[in-house]
């Protein structure tokens, strides 16, 4: 569910940036515009994913763990632990 969100956000964020670059492109009186903010907008969308993915999935647990639930053993509850 996360990497969605990255990537919705992504969209969005790529989406307003295209525009920004636009609208500072056209007070400016330059050709190409589109263009231009096309190109912005893509390389804001990589850079925006890059950085997500590398802050959010950086620390992810390794899917190698088994887990073991606590458990009651004579009367007493042992923890619960993860093991290789």
């Amino acid at each position: 569910m996360r990497r969605y969100l990255i990537i919705f956000f992504a969209v969005l964020f790529s989406i307003f940036l295209y525009f920004l670059t636009k609208y500072i492109l056209q007070k400016l009186t330059k050709t190409d515009t589109v263009f231009i903010s096309s190109v912005v907008s893509l390389l804001g969308f990589c850079v925006f994913i890059l950085l997500s993915f590398l802050y959010l999935e950086g620390n992810a647990v390794d899917p190698s763990y088994l887990y073991n639930p606590p458990s009651i053993i004579d009367g007493e509850i042992k923890d619960g632990s993860f093991s290789n």
